[in-house]
């Protein structure tokens, strides 16, 4: 039996997004219950925990101290630290003792080449200076988390909109948007592969193509709040899925997207999540919420490390590395799809969301993400061409010239990348394997890199001279300033053309 309309009512045909959008948008249940919207807050927070695992699994050589005890001991606090916050996630000061002990680490091993690590640098230090600024205006440990709340969302969107914008700005060049080496191939290939369709021009092309629309569409509505829970939806999809590729360890960066997500939502949805998370939370054997959120992350790392394990036995032997990668990977898969439907549900529930953005805060906030937006000029300018957002999208800006469409040549103001040698033979693992390609590197680089290995040498050529096992004492170029030692860092130059996809 169907709905009919009332006796002499006109039937309404008038396009409306809100009436789409009811079409797919969820019933409200029991476990929508009252919440404040500063509660998103303590959502982030076991989130940005979880995030913080993923980066520390990542690199478990240094729980062991291979880069030092101090590393190695600043790591384990730090993961016992996340594992508290995600089961006490009301604790504000963990995550400001998370913060710290991150953004510290991020400074002492500078330079850092990791694109999320710098993204998440900057929010940690807005974490730290924002509950700073709190205790001294307070004079007291009490965190006033409603303020806390407003001032860092501001921040995570801001710092989602600057990723965004390089996202889409650093591949506009040939390279990208060719399909036979586009780093957007290079992720479509595996996800592709099982069902044929791997070599699919078209297929390509749509990935190529969908990285612009999905990067586009997200960064401009964290600002356009009619259509925020588009972008949402469609951003949540693409980090979701980018780290089941398996192309790299991307679960660290999709999860901190999904944390800054949850910052930058309209409060309403942030409230709704939490309490929608809480809920469910609760319907667990377990008395506190934190402590079901523990036990269940914990359990499931540990099935699905058997899982693979168990797997694992009736294919040829794989390294350690790659199952514990695959452990990882199924926690994602379970964890990240929760969330993301989950917070989509909240986003639509909500709808439609409240006027205005709340009161104005202090303009110094905005120098977290400016700072970001300006350092991430740097490869056309000729300063470092690392930790600038510049990851797989296939750019080069090295040797004064450049395969970007709107920057050609580059408007270099340094001439760290006009000096380039090849590399031709050495006694160091990383530079035999750039030697073997018939790689160059930026002269400063490679000083910088034989300065750090005292026993290392290099046999390069540079303006077509030979110079045979240099070392870090006998290389001719200046001994960096201080600045320079902590913040410029560059890629391994490759002049083979088009540019195949590199980190």
């Amino acid at each position: 039996m169907g709905y009919k309309a009332a006796s002499g009512a006109t039937e309404d045909k008038t396009f409306s997004w809100t009436g789409l959008v009811n079409l797919i948008r969820p019933h409200r249940t029991e476990l929508d219950i009252a919440a404040r919207p500063s509660d998103g807050l303590i959502v982030f927070s076991a989130i940005w925990g979880l995030a913080t695992i993923l980066s520390i699994a990542e690199r478990t050589w240094a729980l062991g101290g291979e880069v030092g005890i101090a590393i190695a001991a600043s790591q384990w606090i730090t993961l016992l630290a996340c594992l508290a916050l995600i089961a006490r996630p009301r604790q504000t000061w963990l995550l400001g003792l998370i913060a710290a002990a991150m953004a510290a680490q991020y400074v002492y091993r500078l330079p850092v080449i990791s694109n999320n690590q710098t993204i998440a640098f900057f929010m940690n230090s807005c974490i730290v200076t924002v509950l700073g600024v709190e205790i001294v205006r307070n004079r007291s440990i009490a965190i006033d988390r409603d303020e806390a709340y407003e001032r860092l969302r501001v921040v995570a969107r801001a710092l989602l909109a600057v990723m965004y914008f390089y996202g889409i700005f650093h591949k506009i060049n040939n390279d990208f948007l060719d399909p036979n080496v586009s780093c957007a191939v290079s992720l479509y290939d595996p996800l592709a592969r099982p069902f044929g369709l791997d070599q699919n021009i078209v297929g390509r092309y749509a990935a190529i193509a969908s990285t612009f629309i999905v990067e586009l569409i997200a960064m401009v509505a964290l600002y356009w709040r009619r259509f925020f829970w588009l972008g949402l939806i469609l951003a949540l999809m693409f980090h979701y899925i980018i780290p089941l590729s398996a192309f790299s360890w991307y679960m660290d960066f999709s999860c901190l997207v999904f944390a800054l997500y949850v910052m930058a939502t309209p409060r309403e949805v942030s409230a709704g999540l939490y309490s929608t998370v809480v809920a469910l939370l609760r319907s667990l054997p377990v008395r506190s919420p934190g402590n079901a959120a523990l036990l269940t992350l914990v359990a499931l790392l540990i099935v699905s490390t058997l899982i693979v394990y168990f797997v694992a036995q009736g294919y040829p032997p794989r390294a350690q590395k790659l199952l514990w990668h695959s452990s990882w990977l199924v926690v994602w898969a379970v964890v990240g799809g929760a969330t993301m439907v989950l917070l989509t549900r909240a986003a639509l529930l909500a709808m439609p969301y409240s006027e205005g953005y709340g009161n104005r805060q202090p303009l110094w906030l905005y120098l977290f993400p400016a700072t970001l937006f300006v350092t991430s000029l740097s490869p056309y300018l000729g300063l470092k061409t690392e930790s600038s957002i510049a990851m797989f999208s296939n750019l080069h800006t090295e040797g004064g010239q450049t395969n970007h469409l709107l920057l050609n040549p580059p408007p270099y103001i340094a001439s760290y990348q006009r000096s380039l040698v090849r590399i031709v033979d050495s006694n160091d693992g990383y530079l035999r394997r750039i030697a073997a390609g018939g790689g160059y590197e930026v002269k400063y680089e490679l000083a910088r890199q034989l300065r750090d290995k005292p026993g290392a040498w290099v046999t390069y050529e540079e303006n077509g001279k030979l110079r045979e096992g240099i070392t870090g004492k006998t290389i001719d170029y200046p001994h960096p300033s201080f600045i320079e030692s902590r913040f410029l860092a560059f890629k391994p130059v490759d002049f083979t053309r088009p540019k195949v996809c590199t980190h």
